[in-house]
């Protein structure tokens, strides 16, 4: 007997009578609350809302044809009277595919903990091709609960499932369903659970810990904490990362107010903060060739030190009680903190620029210079600010970005960002692959609107840091008007233009890394 899905009797042999909806409906409601009995009152407000003078009537009635085709599929199988006028299936739950299901959780939970959990995947997947659908319920109210109970239930053997297949000795092969899955439900911490392990027993342990990032943003921001579990799960991945994970650990500066995820690449000489743009985080800069290629140049003139800011990548959320930008200057002098930095040296791109000015502006001891890559002080165009998008123009393109009416037709941003690399496609997989998981959309948003609705222009002539201004002239993203201001108002900044067309700093020509090396060199 089948109820997980379209119900119906299925004799081993010849047919069983055909049965009707309402009758299909009360057989799944008899089976899925087996062995316990249901009253006619019962059975009555579960398949009407408002039942009918003849409810009783009619459910006899259909209990009837019901018990004519248990009789005829299977000897023995009836529905019982129970007490005065409560009704039970009777039959054997293993000749029922909710019996059955049950019955190969149990084996899988037996298999589990004697150390085989491949046997027990093989099982539960079997379990997973017979639950076909939601059982064949009534659509009424009370019969909801009823349905979202099984919803829950199913959703259990599927977390199950994959989690011993994690277990085995082919983590990798959940990965496209744990991807598919989390996206879909990123509340479901269970499975993000196992998507982090399936990454990490896979030998990706920088996505493990992305993953790990975006799962403790998506619960945070509905008000959750991240269960023991799901710390578990980023902790192993952190300490068995391999080799060439560990030559940049991801280590964490924690004081009260919260903890910021950063990394320090090997190098000598000066101490150079990277701040990254936009929502690219330290372990996804690491992954990119391109980025991590341009890194590999600078740590071989500074050591050079990167982080993840509040709600990005594996730092803490974002506190709704202060600004973001006054939690990533907080990032940044928590990070020079922790590795014992008086002074350092910042590399700033895009939004980050406005980071790096307002930390120079707060704390004019701790930084030695500046360097500014498509900066601006203020993004959106003005009545005495002549420069960059007009206001409209802006929300549309953060509207289009983060949360497009047609995803299809959605604002391509490889080729708004870096057009030079927009037809390559591994880059192109890198960069969607961080945006799925670097933040979630709330946090895509607040970064985008700190972004494009900041002026720091009165911040201007109070930096004293020795700057430099860089800009490629043809940059699509940046209006070189923002790199003229900045070198005019900064007291102690000078300006070079290059060639180029990308607002990321790692991408396009080296010209940016040349004249980067050249102003950090000891004078």
């Amino acid at each position: 007997m089948r109820v997980l899905g379209t119900a119906g009797v299925h004799p081993s042999g010849g047919a069983a009578p055909r049965l009707e909806r309402k009758a299909r409906e009360l057989l799944s409601i008899l089976t899925v609350r087996a062995p316990a009995a249901v009253t006619l009152d019962e059975l009555a407000r579960l398949l009407w809302d408002d039942p009918p003078p003849s409810a009783v009537k009619t459910v006899r009635s259909h209990l009837s044809r019901v018990r004519v085709a248990l009789r005829a599929a299977e000897p023995g199988a009836d529905i019982e009277r129970a007490g005065r006028d409560g009704y039970r299936l009777a039959l054997a739950p293993e000749r029922t595919d909710v019996g059955s299901v049950a019955a190969a959780r149990a084996r899988a939970r037996r298999l589990l903990a004697d150390g085989r959990p491949d046997s027990a995947a093989a099982v539960l997947a079997e379990a997973r091709t017979v639950w076909r659908a939601d059982p064949e319920l009534p659509g009424t109210v009370a019969a909801e609960a009823l349905r979202q109970g099984w919803r829950r239930e199913r959703r259990l053997l599927v977390q199950e499932h994959l989690g011993c297949v994690v277990a085995g000795d082919d983590p990798g092969s959940a990965l496209g369903e744990l991807e598919q899955l989390t996206t879909a439900d990123p509340l479901d911490e269970p499975l993000w659970v196992h998507y982090v392990r399936a990454l990490h027993r896979a030998g990706r342990p920088n996505e493990a810990l992305r993953a790990a990032a975006a799962a403790r943003a998506a619960l945070v921001e509905v008000g959750l904490d991240p269960s023991a579990a799901l710390r578990d799960a980023q902790a192993e991945a952190l300490r068995s990362a391999p080799p060439a994970a560990t030559a940049t650990p991801i280590r964490y500066a924690t004081d009260r107010d919260g903890s910021t995820a950063f990394t320090r690449l090997s190098g000598d000489g000066r101490d150079l903060v990277v701040l990254n743009p936009g929502m690219i985080t330290v372990d996804g800069l690491l992954d990119g060739a391109y980025a991590r290629r341009a890194l590999t140049a600078l740590a071989g003139h500074a050591a050079v030190v990167c982080l993840d800011r509040r709600g990005i990548g594996l730092s803490d959320p974002l506190d709704p009680l202060r600004t973001p930008l006054d939690q990533w200057v907080t990032d940044v002098g928590r990070v020079l903190d922790t590795l014992g930095i008086g002074r350092a040296d910042l590399f700033a791109n895009f939004d980050t620029g406005l980071v790096a000015l307002e930390f120079a502006a707060r704390h004019p001891d701790r930084v030695r210079s500046l360097v500014l890559a498509q900066c601006y002080p203020r993004y959106t165009r003005g009545p005495d600010y002549p420069y960059g998008l007009d206001q409209a123009t802006t929300d549309t393109l953060i509207h289009d970005t983060v949360s497009p009416a047609d995803p299809a037709h959605g604002v391509d941003s490889v080729a708004q960002a870096a057009p030079s690399v927009a037809a390559d496609e591994d880059f192109r997989r890198w960069w969607n692959r961080l945006g799925r998981r670097a933040a979630s959309p709330a946090v895509a948003l607040a970064v985008r609107t700190v972004a494009t609705g900041t002026d720091l222009r009165h911040r201007l002539p109070g930096i004293a840091a020795p700057t430099l201004v860089l800009h490629r002239r043809n940059c699509l993203n940046v209006d070189v008007g923002h790199a003229s201001y900045l070198a005019t108002h900064l007291p102690d900044a000078r300006l070079r233009t290059t060639p180029g067309t990308d607002a990321l700093w790692f991408t396009d020509s080296a010209d940016l890394l040349r004249h980067t090396v050249d102003f950090l060199r000891p004078r």
